[in-house]
């Protein structure tokens, strides 16, 4: 009822129709007793469908009342969908749009997803790594994900990079389960130009653009600029796809924009100007973690 879009409307028509169903057993019988269907010569009939009447009910009740023990403990060992050791085709949804709204707007900021050749299909992996510093969204994010069912542990890994000014540089590591159902979004993200794998701006971004998605964007890769106002870091882009995201913020929110330079060749960020901070405050809130103001200014409604 939660993980599938209109999930609860689904169930609620499966369920009525399976009442309907015993209603339209019990006016058949009902029917039978009023005109004596149960007297000679139909006893032989009769007694058939009695029995039929008896296996129909153990068919549909005894064995829903050990349901979940029977999918929990046998189905689940089977199939376990969030054990790392499941096989990538076997996870194949459906998937929740606001799932699919957090990975897909988080491919704009600091995701990135590995392809993963398989015998019968590719599969998709979606990482992210954050610094020590936004321990606390990369903490939240994996609960996140780990309460959904993407990933095998509630907390990141701990990882050190190399650093030539620091010696004990860490960082903290998400990595989602493989999914053969998303390779689409990574096929929609990466193209390869004399074998080397660029990202681009897939055609359908602008769905997938919706306040929870801008909200972790910006956890990721925004930062505010003292005396203006938030500032998107899109290192991976063109100018054009830069100006395109920027155009689709100005319309999906009615926030201003501009394109502006990073100060190194060919990169370039997104502007989110100071007038337009009231707006944005307003439909990011929402989804931002108290850690995480400090992108805002330290502001919250």
């Amino acid at each position: 009822m939660r993980d599938v879009n209109n999930g609860w409307l689904i169930r609620y028509i499966h369920a009525n129709v399976a009442s309907f169903f015993f209603i339209c057993v019990y006016a058949h019988i009902g029917r039978g007793f009023y005109y004596g269907s149960y007297k000679s010569p139909r006893v032989l009939v009769w007694s058939i469908g009695v029995i039929i009447l008896i296996l129909m009910m153990a068919n549909n009740h005894w064995p829903n009342c050990e349901y979940n023990f029977l999918n929990t403990v046998i189905i689940s060992k089977m199939l376990p969908f969030n054990k790392a050791r499941t096989k990538a085709i076997y996870r194949i949804g459906p998937h929740n749009k606001e799932i699919l709204d957090v990975i897909i707007c988080g491919m704009l900021g600091d995701f990135w997803a590995d392809l993963i050749p398989g015998n019968i299909l590719n599969s998709v992996r979606f990482q992210i790594e954050q610094s020590i510093i936004n321990t606390a969204y990369i903490h939240y994010l994996t609960l996140y994900f780990y309460g959904l069912g993407y990933c095998s542990r509630p907390i990141p890994i701990l990882v050190k990079k190399q650093h030539k000014n620091i010696e004990n540089s860490f960082n903290y590591r998400l990595t989602l389960f493989t999914f053969t159902s998303l390779t689409w979004i990574y096929d929609a993200f990466y193209y390869k130009v004399k074998g080397e794998t660029i990202k681009k701006i897939p055609l359908f971004i602008s769905e997938y653009l919706t306040p929870i998605g801008l909200a972790h964007w910006i956890m990721q890769d925004g930062s505010y600029m003292k005396g203006q106002g938030i500032s998107i870091a899109t290192n991976s882009f063109t100018y054009e796809e830069c100006k395109y995201l920027a155009l689709l913020i100005n319309q999906k929110f009615n926030l201003i924009t501009s394109v502006v330079k990073t100060g190194q060749v060919n990169q370039w960020r997104i502007s989110i100007w100071k007038r337009s901070m009231p707006e944005l405050l307003n439909i990011v809130n929402p989804y931002f973690i108290p850690e995480m103001w400090y992108k805002l200014n330290g502001r919250n409604i």
